[in-house]
């Protein structure tokens, strides 16, 4: 009866100090994996364009929208010093209404490329936004950058 009862935990996996040792750190790494992905999921998001959030509000209007866009020049509406309303307008042409009541980045000026997060305004078909980020340009210019540049216009001579 001992010999048999011996065998048994001979074949037990989980009786050997290295299959412990294996079962502990696959575990582990399981774990720290699953936090990883967990912190960094604002990180995988992505952001779409006016154009698609016009077309995909109407599905789903109870989202959190991330919407990428040019500010457009002459539509910065300020209170207080601080911008609050202005419209941002994709790649072909299509405009929304952007409304924030935080501290914008200090390069948010007219034509820069910017990504608002938040929700739809249903009476107003804008975004209330919760946070802006500034999306930088990838071209860079050792002087000024040439005409035709989404840059042009934000560069200024001193």
């Amino acid at each position: 009866m001992k010999q048999t009862l011996t065998n048994l935990v001979k074949l037990n996996f989980l009786s050997s100090n290295r299959n412990r040792l294996l079962t502990l750190l696959a575990v582990s790494t399981i774990g720290i994996i699953a936090l990883a992905w967990q912190a960094g999921a604002n990180d995988f998001s992505y952001y779409v364009e006016p154009q698609e959030f016009l077309i995909r509000v109407s599905e789903d209007s109870t989202n959190r929208w991330r919407v990428g866009g040019r500010i457009v020049s002459g539509t910065v509406l300020e209170e207080s010093g601080r911008p609050v309303y202005w419209d941002i307008e994709g790649n072909d042409g299509s405009k929304i209404s952007i409304q924030y009541e935080g501290v914008v980045p200090n390069l948010f000026t007219e034509g820069a490329f910017i990504v608002v997060e938040g929700y739809l305004n249903k009476e107003k078909k804008s975004i209330i936004a919760s946070s802006v980020i500034i999306k930088h340009e990838n071209e860079f210019f050792s002087n000024a950058p040439p005409s035709d540049s989404p840059s042009a216009n934000l560069y200024k001579e001193n």
